[in-house]
């Protein structure tokens, strides 16, 4: 996705349902269970993983320009 966003539709809503929880600690582990079928500890992995792969990805467009050219939509 452009800008290094998130481009799955499962890992945005893991993305916005964690900063959502994060004023208050973190969701508590009976609200992730019946959202993602995950733990609590696996949904805070995967969040981890997701915005280290976004970041990643925004570092590369940083050093390589070009990728962002190539990856956007045609007019």
């Amino acid at each position: 996705m452009p800008g290094g966003g998130i481009a799955d539709r499962y890992e945005h809503d893991i993305v916005t349902f964690m900063r959502s929880w994060a004023p208050y600690g973190g969701p508590p582990a009976d609200e992730v269970l019946p959202e993602f079928g995950l733990t609590r500890d696996q949904l805070v992995t995967r969040y981890q993983e997701i915005i280290d792969a976004a970041a990643e990805r925004r570092e590369l467009e940083m050093r390589q320009p070009w990728l962002r050219v190539r990856r956007s939509p045609a007019t």
